[in-house]
């Protein structure tokens, strides 16, 4: 429950050993590396640059990455059963499967084919286009070319608004142009598809006829039979449709290669990673300079890989790594109980080298909020029932177990607040345990907020003062810490009690405060002032403890709104089997809705309790992450040395 302690290194080798020594440190991974910075007087030193390789290593990676996207998409409604596992193995594996695995001749072969289906997509959307603009004009039954063609009569295909179709015929009528037609044929999106046809002496009149009332010509494109071009373009559709099938069909067949697909994928990342960590050192004609750091009980294993690689040809200087150093990369070391609650740390900023690791001290806390401000047994129970389902029945990645787990806990702890306010699922059950009423007891809720408020702030305030005795910095401890204890919480006792000896107490803590918290200013006036300032601060606890009844708010409004659901469902369920199936169905979405928020709005603003109120007292953070030369993927979990 610590920060790894770090040994600092500097390693002079050859540059022809570069890419051995890389492969032989990816493989013991806890290695982080200084990006190097190039001295301007220094002209002997030159950076490493790996461009070409690095930029053939990503067109690498899309390659993969596109050929993986298209086959998952072929594959997603295919039965679970056929979906890939996570797969757990060493670095060492994954380079070698990767290395030996033909990926180049799967990638031409997936391009072959979705370029096939692309070019019969574009033919099958050409025909239904075509089929399109024939389908008006099926009960033409005639070759129309042989129409257009005629020496006998004028004809004209085209369409008109069904607005002035009426108009038109009596137009015709009125201009007594008894050698004419305009016969409807089809009706679409308000227009008419018509044909046009008069005698040759009315062709003219009947043109101007046709333009007064917006008749539009439209060229039937047809080399014969309409009705017979219409079932050759059906037939020739069912045709490309069967060839797209097939070629679909190579398409899924590919999925058996996933498994090797999400192998090579890993290792072309984690090839990245390697090249790129080289991009960190200097070199000179021969030799790479190298700096960074190694986990210290890991410092002689260090020595032990470079010997075996390097044998003689190398040249290594490993000191303890400074505390105050803020290049010190972190790695956080929990046990499996605390381990989960690392996220919410990560999520704010790492603590930095001369800090101290907060996750154990603030899972208990976390865990007490979002119980607090859940506090339902059903939902809990649900939650733990769900989560440990999850993670019996699939396997996820590192990172989503760790948040699932997380979740695990938070679940627990809604389940015990959920016994101590006597909530399974907003009340819709009866039951014999219950000390807090949510909803009557709103004194007894407020309470509870500021009391836990109360314990938190001053644990918090006591982090503080543990690091000043850690560091031996005991005016820290005194005028920073326990000044503090004596203004704050002599104000407490004063209200609670009225106790001149509480009143005491805070006002020499007030006062101790103005003397000394300026204590690093070199005038009394600079010092009074900056202590007056910091006094002025003792405001801001009341916000943090006012912050606090946002548990009493968050369960308060969970309660309710589960309570409302439970009106709901008995007003149904009275109303025979329709109401009783009604019923149910309203309080299984509903009663999930209001536990996906209680979730969410505990996970949120049980962090800002954390990061804001609590943070603020002892924490500054600002840490590196430790960069570890292997990454996992969504479906390759790197077994890294001593993981089993």
């Amino acid at each position: 429950m610590a920060i790894v302690k770090m040994d600092k290194f500097n390693l002079l080798a050859f540059d022809s050993d570069r890419e051995s020594l890389l492969d032989a440190l990816q493989d013991f991974n806890y290695v982080h590396f200084n990006d190097l910075v190039l001295p301007s007087e220094d002209n002997y030193l030159t950076e490493v640059f790996e461009t070409k390789r690095l930029a053939e290593i990503d067109d690498s990676l899309n390659k993969v990455n596109y050929t993986i996207d298209v086959i998952e998409d072929y594959t997603k409604d295919l039965p679970s059963e056929m979906t890939e596992k996570l797969a757990s193995m060493s670095i060492d594996e994954v380079n070698k499967r990767g290395s030996n695995f033909g990926f180049d001749l799967i990638y031409e072969k997936l391009r072959d084919l979705v370029g096939q289906k692309e070019k019969l997509l574009t033919r099958r959307d050409g025909i239904n286009q075509r089929y399109t603009e024939l389908s008006p004009w099926k009960a033409i039954d005639v070759d129309i070319n042989e129409l257009y063609d005629s020496e006998r009569f004028f004809l004209e295909t085209g369409t008109i608004s069904n607005k002035f179709y009426d108009d038109l015929q009596e137009a015709l009528v009125a201009k007594g142009l008894d050698g004419t037609l305009v016969y409807k044929l089809a009706e679409e999106a308000g227009n008419f598809f018509v044909v046009a046809v008069s005698n040759l002496a009315y062709e003219e009149e009947f043109k101007e006829i046709l333009r007064e009332y917006g008749f539009t010509r439209v060229k039937i494109r047809a080399d014969e039979n309409i009705g017979t071009t219409l079932t050759n373009l059906s037939a020739d559709k069912d045709s490309l449709n069967s060839e797209i099938e097939a070629v679909e069909g190579e398409i899924v067949d590919l999925k058996k290669y996933l498994a090797d697909l999400y192998v090579y994928q890993s290792y072309i990342i984690n090839c990245k990673r390697k090249e790129e960590s080289s991009e960190n050192f200097l070199r000179t004609k021969k030799m790479n300079i190298i700096e960074g750091y190694v986990p210290s009980d890991m410092t002689n294993e260090f020595k032990s890989e470079l010997n075996e690689l390097l044998g003689e040809n190398f040249i290594l200087d490993t000191i303890e790594a400074d505390k105050d150093d803020p290049n010190v990369p972190i790695i956080l070391k929990n046990n499996k109980l605390i381990e989960p609650y690392e996220n919410l740390v990560e999520t704010y900023s790492l603590p930095k080298y001369n800090e101290l690791d907060p996750t154990a001290f603030i899972a208990p806390f976390y865990s007490i909020f979002t119980g607090f401000m859940i506090g339902d047994l059903g939902y809990g129970l649900l939650g733990v029932v769900v989560i440990l389902l999850l993670l019996k029945l699939k396997d996820f990645p590192k990172s989503t177990q760790k948040t699932l787990r997380l979740f695990l806990r938070i679940s627990i702890f809604a389940s015990i607040f959920g016994i101590i306010f006597g909530s399974v699922f907003g009340g819709i059950v009866d039951v014999p345990f219950g000390w807090v009423d949510t909803q009557n007891d709103f004194d007894t809720l407020i309470t509870m907020s500021l009391i836990i408020g109360g314990i938190s702030l001053f644990a918090a305030l006591g982090v503080k003062g543990y690091m000043a005795i850690r560091d031996k910095e005991f005016d820290v401890l005194i005028f920073d810490t326990l000044t503090w204890y004596m203004a704050v919480g002599g104000a407490i006792a004063l209200l609670k009690t009225g106790s001149q000896i509480a009143k005491y107490v805070m006002i020499a803590g007030m006062v101790l405060i103005v003397l000394f918290a300026g204590r690093k200013m070199k005038s009394w006036g600079a010092r009074l002032g900056s202590g007056t300032y910091e006094l002025y601060g003792i405001t801001s606890w009341i916000g943090d403890f006012v912050s606090f009844l946002r548990l009493m708010a968050l369960v308060l409004s969970g309660s309710f709104v589960a309570y409302s659901v439970n009106l709901i469902v008995e007003m149904v369920a009275g109303n025979g089997i329709g109401g009783l199936i009604g019923a149910i169905i309203i309080f299984v979405i509903f009663q999930i809705f209001n536990m996906f928020l209680s979730y969410l709005s505990a996970y949120v603003h049980s962090l800002r309790l954390i990061y804001v109120e609590m943070f603020n007292k002892f924490y500054e953070g600002g840490g590196i992450k430790f960069r570890e030369m292997v990454e996992d993927t969504n479906f390759i979990n790197i077994i890294r040395r001593g993981e089993k």
